[in-house]
């Protein structure tokens, strides 16, 4: 059985804090707004709470496996500071191909590096739009096998019948068979609305059966792709205000630590991470409504399971409280030298006071 359709290959990246969209609009002049289209009947009011940017970015020649292959590039630029390069490639091969392919996507990433020299050449363009920019090399990648059709022609349960271990084996990017259990594991997140269609998701590769309505459902991914991407990159960044603030308020107490401006800065430093972690999870959690399509908040459930979310999330949190406690322990310390110090003070203040005396009487 052969397919033809798409690969799509899906690049997320942390460029800065945020991305003023409409400056970045004026930066890059092809950009449009991009929208869910709802070809499927749902409340009018479902959409993104800021709509991202679309930026077609041409035709690139790459390599996919043996063969050089063209490619129709494009980025989708997020208010939350992350952009994603979107690589798309006609398919064309046999389902029982499409394990060995995966398998090549995810040790090897032949596309990624495309993606980053595209991101390398946004990023210049974009600068005046990017506030804090960030340089840190991090990605998420998402791999969508996008099918318009089967030769021979074939119903759904007939595929799954068929070559439901072929496709269980891609979606782990395996290129060895699984067992039963597992098989039946991954096909487990299959939706459907149409006889005709179908998607099935993991952690990194998706299967689209579908010639028309697939756009929704290739935004919700790579939503969830960005979802993933800002919860381990802050997750990271908190990692490293944790351990640097553990190790200062593990060192015992100076006598004043008024007088050592690092306890200044780390307070600083982590009052102002406490609160852009905080704000930006919220903004990336609430930046778009699936509650009304049953059929994407189905595909955006399981697919959010399957990338683990909110164990990342609660992994934040939970960093975020040790911050807290950690800034509390360092600003008691800050307020009790204080008011020592404070106490320091007035005590000499007594003494001078009683030598002036003293001596006057002399």
């Amino acid at each position: 059985m052969r397919l033809a359709g798409q690969l799509i290959g899906l690049f997320s990246f942390d460029v800065g804090y945020e991305i003023d969209l409409e400056r970045a609009r004026a930066c890059v002049a092809t950009a449009e707004r991009e929208a869910l289209e709802r070809r499927r009947p749902a409340p009018a009011s479902l959409a993104y709470a800021t709509p991202p940017l679309r930026v077609p970015l041409g035709t690139w020649q790459v390599r996919l496996g043996a063969d050089t292959v063209e490619a129709t590039a494009g980025a989708r630029l997020h208010d939350v500071g992350a952009a994603t390069i979107v690589l798309r490639v006609p398919l064309a091969c046999d389902v029982a191909a499409l394990p060995a392919l995966t398998a090549t996507l995810a040790e090897s990433g032949p596309l990624e590096a495309v993606a980053r020299e595209l991101l390398e050449e946004l990023q210049r363009k974009l600068r005046p739009a990017i506030g804090r920019p960030v340089q840190s090399g991090f990605v998420e990648d998402y791999y969508v096998i996008q099918v318009d059709r089967f030769e021979p022609a074939t119903t759904i349960p007939a595929l799954l019948a068929e070559s439901g271990g072929a496709i269980a084996s891609a979606l782990r990017c395996d290129p060895h068979p699984l067992s039963d259990a597992e098989r039946a594991e991954v096909l487990a997140t299959q939706v459907s609305y149409y006889p005709r269609d179908l998607v099935i998701t993991e952690w990194n590769v998706a299967f689209v059966v579908d010639d028309t309505d697939y756009a929704d459902t290739v935004n919700v991914l790579e939503y969830l792709n960005v979802q993933l991407l800002e919860l381990r990159y802050y997750d990271g960044v908190l990692d490293r205000h944790v351990q640097d603030a553990y190790g200062l308020a593990a060192r015992r107490a100076r006598a004043f630590p008024l007088a050592h401006p690092r306890y200044r800065r780390t307070l600083d430093e982590l009052a102002e991470i406490r609160v852009d972690v905080a704000t930006i999870v919220e903004r990336v959690g609430n930046a778009l409504k699936l509650s009304g399509d049953l059929y994407l908040a189905k595909i955006y459930a399981r697919t959010a399971q399957r990338l683990a979310l909110r164990a990342w999330a609660d992994s934040v949190d939970r960093k975020l409280e040790v911050l807290d406690k950690l800034y509390g322990v360092l600003a008691t310390r800050v307020a009790t030298a204080r008011a020592e110090a404070l106490e320091l003070a007035i005590v000499l203040l007594i003494v001078l006071e009683l030598l002036l005396a003293v001596g006057v009487k002399r």
